[in-house]
């Protein structure tokens, strides 16, 4: 069987990639652009790379025409803007297209690759399930907004007689973060002595290759509609920050800012949007998001995706190992990857 894979070229995209060929499948991968380094991927080789706009309709008729399945991971996942506009063409637009290519090409089955906080989270005694309420009172982010909604469509779609099902991955960390992405938290706490972080709230997360190895499996197990969360530790964030000290085997200064303190930035900086008319890295929502306790259950994927849940440490370990190994390469090695 062979899949197309968007959003191949990011951290879970990649690791998808391998868990498919490590499956048996045969992988055509979309890409727009490769990001430096991406052709010191074990299986960089392996995978049919095809360039495509997953925005252009007819670059996306154009790419499944051959596949029997397809799973859509691309998306624009930066936490700013927060208009949901920035984000429309990138995943909802997209995620229409994918669907009337799936519809025109008939094809087995969609896995559509959303994210954890589109659900109302928990807490640590109680994290959100599948069963939750969907987080509307976070919709003031554009990047919810826009899975949620895209998320729906996926859903609809299905009782249309579309054969698809939802994988929602909380936070993920693992080696061949290339661009980085969440790897960016680990590079940082590599890099400095002085950690600042949260002092309240907290993520649940989970090893990307665990998360590629559920996802991967939603192509043949899962319920048609069926939404999975992909979640396996959850910490506060003093305990995430401790361990990220710790596995970096350098002594750290550690620094809690309060809540009120980073909420307090939030709003003055979306006043700051406002005024200059240009998102910037923090705003009111992504510092609510930054400092509530986002805790979600993956036992409905452990059950009926057969999802495996790896420690966290050995996660970090080994993309603090990769990231050590990555900052070496020549920058001559890493401009355009070859085929």
């Amino acid at each position: 069987m062979k899949v197309l894979l968007t959003g191949a070229t990011g951290l879970l995209g990649v690791h998808l990639a391998g868990e498919l060929l490590n499956q048996g499948y045969e992988v055509k991968a979309v890409y727009r652009s490769f990001p430096a380094q991406i052709n010191k991927l074990p299986w960089f080789k392996d995978v049919d790379w095809t360039k495509a706009a997953i925005t252009e309709p007819a670059d996306v008729r154009r790419t499944m025409k051959d596949c029997q399945a397809v799973i859509h991971a691309a998306a624009r996942t930066d936490p700013y803007p927060t208009s949901l506009s920035a984000y429309y063409d990138a995943n909802i637009a997209s995620t229409e297209h994918m669907l009337a290519a799936v519809r025109k090409w008939d094809v087995q089955r969609l896995v559509y690759v959303s994210t954890a906080s589109v659900f109302r989270p928990g807490t640590l005694e109680n994290p959100a399930t599948e069963e939750s309420p969907y987080a509307f009172h976070l919709m003031d982010s554009g990047y919810i907004a826009s899975k949620y909604e895209a998320q729906q469509r996926v859903l609809m779609a299905v009782d249309q007689g579309v054969n698809a099902v939802v994988v929602n991955p909380a936070f993920m960390l693992g080696p061949y973060d290339f661009k980085p992405s969440s790897g960016a938290v680990i590079r940082y706490a590599m890099q400095n002595r002085l950690l600042i972080y949260p002092g309240s709230g907290g993520k649940s997360f989970i090893d990307v290759r665990d998360a590629a190895r559920a996802t991967v499996n939603a192509l043949r197990l899962g319920r048609a509609g069926g939404s999975y969360l992909l979640a396996n530790e959850n910490l506060p964030y003093d305990r995430f920050f401790q361990r990220l000290a710790r596995i970096s085997g350098k002594k750290k200064t550690m620094l809690p800012l309060p809540k009120s303190l980073i909420r307090f930035a939030g709003t003055m900086a979306s006043v700051g949007e406002r005024v200059l008319r240009k998102p910037l890295p923090i705003n009111a929502i992504n510092a609510r998001l930054l400092t509530q306790d986002n805790y979600y259950s993956g036992e409905k994927a452990r059950l009926e995706l057969r999802m495996p849940t790896a420690s966290l440490s050995k996660a970090i370990e080994e993309a603090m190992e990769w990231f050590s190994m990555a900052d070496f390469y020549s920058p001559n090695d890493l401009k355009k990857p070859s085929r």
